[in-house]
């Protein structure tokens, strides 16, 4: 196991893709915090803009004040806080609007991670060769592959899938997961938006991922994105260990 010392590479990029007008992706990336994440709004027009960026605030809030254990354990609390401000400002335009943005969150602390994340934004970790998605997508489609109702190949192409059974800002009572473990010397851990995993699947990203250079891999990922049409905005964020 690595105890974090500060000596973290980190490289990132959001763009907007070459279909979308906006980008509503929102990023935040403090090594010296251990904190990254990522969150890709939703709402048209500037209210998925509104709630990526408030998502994050709140979280760049929190760890300017907080760290290491005390940042993991009020984590919760500025998701909270996100949600109602999200929540809140939905509501003025009406009960029938609805924003509201997804979120993945990586802390490293002393020897673990954690990683918190709400919607279908991800992370991974690429360990020892192998590349291995942590989190959990909070959509139709992974919720029906779970009942075992269909197969990943039936739904992979279906639209319905995509829609989000969980999301900040969307309800009232928050939802969202979290996952914690140990980290190794050479761990290197990948958060992204879904525009980037609808352009590469896991063995395009596996392959893309094991390149020494984390920007290298960054630029590839752009490129290939924007070749391939690059249908959604796009983020990605490498934290090399």
């Amino acid at each position: 196991m690595a105890i974090v010392t500060g000596n973290i590479e980190t490289s990132s990029f959001t763009h907007t893709g070459c279909v979308r007008k906006r980008n509503e992706d929102a990023l935040l990336a403090l090594p010296k915090s251990g904190i990254w994440a990522v969150a890709d709004g939703m709402g048209g027009h500037d209210a998925g803009d509104y709630a990526s960026h408030c998502v994050i605030s709140h979280i760049y809030q929190l760890a300017k004040k907080v760290k290491g254990a005390d940042l993991v354990r009020q984590f919760p609390d500025a998701l909270k806080a996100a949600n109602q401000e999200i929540l809140a400002e939905s509501l003025k335009g009406g009960v029938d609007r609805i924003i509201g943005t997804t979120l993945v969150a990586l802390i490293l602390e002393a020897d673990r991670y954690h990683c918190f994340w709400s919607g279908d934004s991800r992370c991974y970790l690429y360990r020892d060769e192998k590349l291995t998605l942590i989190t959990r997508d909070h959509t139709r489609a992974q919720a029906m592959i779970d009942e075992g109702s269909f197969s990943e190949y039936q739904i992979l192409n279906d639209p319905a899938g995509q829609a989000l059974t969980h999301a900040i800002g969307i309800e009232d009572q928050l939802l969202y997961d979290g996952i914690s473990g140990y980290i190794y010397e050479g761990d290197r851990f990948l958060l992204c938006s879904d525009g980037l995993t609808k352009v590469f699947d896991h063995r395009a990203l596996s392959q893309r991922v094991a390149v020494a250079n984390i920007d290298q891999i960054n630029i590839d990922f752009l490129s290939g994105a924007l070749d391939a049409g690059a249908p959604d905005n796009l983020s990605s964020i490498l934290v090399n260990l």
